[in-house]
């Protein structure tokens, strides 16, 4: 819960939670049009099934699109979950890179004042400076 809870929040500060809300909004209306235009999909539910299936390109083949408007709106399923994945995850990961670039930065900008000083530090500060320094790496 606690990893989904940091998503959830990496999300909302990068505005990416937009991006997730609006998917989860086509799939929803994607498979409203998917119902109503195959006549092979009995209830909304199957065609909810059929647009999960579609979205992460398994393809079980137990629902098959046989209407021109059940294949587009699958094309633009697709290749939209396609595209929302794509940027989602690239969100993740730079918001992350920008955390760890932060707290580098810290470490440095810490060990930059510290410097400017360093004949006049205590023994717990000069330890302190060292621990720093040893962490740069990590």
């Amino acid at each position: 819960m606690k990893k989904i809870r940091i998503l959830r929040e990496i999300l909302q500060k990068t505005k990416a939670d937009k991006i997730v809300a609006s998917f989860v909004l086509f799939v929803l209306i994607a498979a409203a049009i998917i119902r109503m235009a195959e006549p092979s999909i009995d209830s909304y539910w199957d065609a909810l099934w059929y647009s999960y299936v579609n979205l992460f390109t398994i393809g079980f083949g137990d629902i098959v699109p046989q209407t021109i408007v059940g294949r587009l709106v699958s094309v633009v399923l697709t290749i939209y979950a396609t595209l929302v994945i794509a940027v989602v995850t690239g969100v993740v990961v730079a918001y992350y890179n920008e955390v760890i670039t932060e707290g580098f930065n810290l470490k440095i900008e810490k060990l930059k004042k510290k410097a400017d000083n360093l004949e006049n530090l205590s023994k717990e500060e000069l330890k302190e400076v060292s621990e720093i320094i040893k962490t740069i790496d990590e």
